[in-house]
């Protein structure tokens, strides 16, 4: 397959290459060093998943640089707050058959795309494996919770073609599976997303570490309530029967199985970047309010980053 990789940071890079790997043409868009250090040496990954290098890999710093028209499939892998920018660059680049997969966390992302390239050739998917950048050119694994899942929330996409996807992943490396159910999914990462990296950006430590105080337990407690809360009266079919099942997942295995891992959001801070705040706890805060169902504890979270954001030294 030709394929298109938008924004290939950590994410990307390990999609790119491992699907290059398995043969497929990869065309990867990225930042200037980031790209550069690919052209030079090709794309190194490391970590949980052993070594992989991929050097059959085009290398760009903007969509427009990428040739081969029209590609089989994109994959946007961008930031949330990116979404919409992306999805625009590549519309350009697909065929009557191309289809776009968000690979990305967050809400909002499926319908940035869609709106731009239509929902019928719009996959989205919940990835849950911990990626970093360690060096220009080189990403390691750092963590894995489950197999990527794929779906069209609108079932626009045919699930054969949804199917297909799955399985080109998979045979490259990353496992993959579709489904029907992929708010579900998406939701679910979205809970483990809202609760753990506001406060392991804010408080500067790992998540196992948010167990330890009561304070920090009773902040992701009312985070999973009010999302709950906001899924419900939204019609949101999550894939647990309550706020107490879920709430046993995170803290009984979820954060436990991450304990050592640190959010994304920790490290924008840090390196003086935005933030996903506004696809997290600011989407649920968001939906709340146009649900009237209010999420204070979202609404706080989402504040406090975005003072944090604005207060860089």
């Amino acid at each position: 397959m030709n394929i298109l990789v938008m924004g290939a940071g950590a994410m990307g890079s390990v999609f790119g290459a491992f699907l290059a790997e398995a043969g497929h043409h990869v065309h990867l868009v990225g930042r200037e060093a980031h790209m550069a250090a690919i052209q030079e040496k090709g794309i190194s990954v490391g970590g949980i998943w052993g070594e992989h290098l991929a050097r059959n890999v085009a290398v760009h710093t903007s969509a427009s640089q990428a040739h081969r028209d029209p590609f089989d499939l994109v994959l946007i892998t961008t930031k949330a707050y990116d979404t919409e920018r992306a999805a625009k660059e590549v519309k350009p680049l697909l065929g009557p058959g191309t289809l776009v997969v968000s690979i990305q966390n967050g809400l909002g992302n499926y319908e940035a795309i869609s709106t731009q390239v239509g929902a019928e050739r719009t996959i989205i998917s919940r990835v849950i494996f911990g990626v970093d950048v360690v060096q220009e050119g080189r990403v390691e694994v750092t963590v894995h919770g489950g197999d990527c899942m794929l779906g069209n929330p609108a079932g626009a996409v045919p699930v054969p073609r949804i199917k297909g996807i799955a399985r080109t992943f998979t045979e490259a490396g990353i496992k993959a599976e579709a489904t029907e159910q992929i708010m579900g999914f998406v939701w679910g990462k979205l809970l483990y997303n809202c609760c753990l990296n506001p406060l392991s950006a804010i408080l500067g430590v790992p998540y196992g570490h948010l167990l330890r105080t009561e304070e920090t337990r009773a902040i992701m407690t009312s985070v999973i309530q009010e999302s709950f809360a906001v899924a419900e009266k939204r019609r949101v079919p999550l894939l647990w029967a309550s706020p107490e099942e879920y709430r046993r997942l995170l803290f009984e295995q979820l954060i436990p199985n991450t304990a050592g891992h640190y959010a994304s959001m920790y490290a924008d801070l840090k390196r003086g970047k935005r933030t996903e705040i506004d696809a997290l706890n600011g989407a649920v805060a968001r939906l709340g309010r146009e649900a009237e169902t209010p999420s204070p504890t979202n609404e706080f979270l989402t504040s406090l980053i975005k003072a944090r954001e604005q207060l860089r030294s």
